[in-house]
């Protein structure tokens, strides 16, 4: 056995132990309130706020946070509307506007249409 797998195997035995030591009924003995003493009512409002304004509050940070890298990004091109971002060239050379200005048309196909 080495030395991980014993420290792994102590910490999982310890972990046991503590977890069935303090769920004991000893250890409830100590702590005497069982419910049986019903505390202060809710009234309307705080009931609503927390039954359905906390569930309310949840569901709009998750609806944020969802759309939240979409605002972040910016328009997205739909089709029929102008491009208006810049056109990048990928993988191309470090300076694109040398490399256009110094190209030689190309004669006899190649392309999409695969004739070269």
């Amino acid at each position: 056995m080495t030395a991980r797998t014993a420290l792994r195997s102590a910490t999982v035995a310890g972990t046991t132990a503590l977890v069935l030591l303090s769920s004991t009924p000893a250890f409830a003995a100590t702590h005497p309130d069982d419910g049986g003493e019903s505390g202060a009512g809710l009234n309307v409002i705080e009931t609503l706020l927390i039954f359905v304004g906390i569930p309310a509050a949840l569901f709009l940070v998750v609806v944020i946070l969802v759309n939240a890298s979409s605002r972040a990004r910016g328009p997205r091109y739909r089709p029929g509307l102008g491009w208006w971002a810049a056109p990048i060239w990928f993988n191309g050379p470090d300076d694109a506007d040398t490399a256009v200005r110094t190209a030689t048309a190309t004669t006899g196909g190649g392309g999409a249409s695969a004739r070269w």
